[in-house]
């Protein structure tokens, strides 16, 4: 977070600055909200932070759920055509809140997850002329620090997920500055 705020604050102050602001629109069908500001430092680099909220309410199965994810993406684009484009690989920390709550008449269950994970990823940017930007991107990565447990009925139960995390990037926006 230090980082993007330090990006944030460098491109700021930049005459030509550029920011791609994204929104995912699968998850907004799915309840979640995310959305993302990718800070173009070059041509070639940029740095993008990302934010998502999401959650719910199932009355019929007495299910509650929140999800909170935050990702800081660092991108080097090859052979840009307007800066900050086209092919890129990336590097990527993400951390993931989770929990699921479930209150029946009888019994009760909760699940809980939180995790902090470095990765690698590519993906693809394209700008139109009139500045709108479609991104798509995946990454895989290693979970540093797992917390899940589970409980039922007052019995907790530590899970032992792989230590592999995943990052994905469907993005719809526009480009400001430039």
């Amino acid at each position: 977070m230090i980082l993007a705020l330090a990006v944030f604050s460098f491109s700021a102050f930049r005459a030509n600055a550029q920011v791609d602001v994204t929104i995912n629109p699968i998850g907004l069908l799915f309840g979640d909200l995310s959305i993302g500001g990718d800070f173009i430092l070059s041509d070639e680099f940029s740095v993008e932070g990302t934010i998502g909220i999401g959650g719910g309410n199932d009355d019929f199965t007495n299910l509650k759920w929140s999800n909170i994810p935050v990702t800081v993406v660092g991108k080097y684009y090859f052979n840009p055509d307007d800066g900050a484009d086209k092919f890129y690989a990336d590097a990527f920390l993400r951390f993931v809140s989770r929990s699921y709550k479930a209150d029946g008449n009888t019994d009760y269950s909760e699940y809980s997850q939180t995790r902090l994970g470095l990765g690698i990823g590519i993906g693809y940017k394209a700008v139109s002329r009139s500045g709108i930007v479609f991104d798509i991107g995946f990454g895989v990565g290693r979970a540093l620090i797992d917390n899940t447990k589970f409980e039922n009925n007052g019995d907790e139960f530590t899970v032992d997920w792989p230590d592999i995390m995943f990052q994905g990037k469907l993005g719809i926006g526009y480009r400001f500055g430039g």
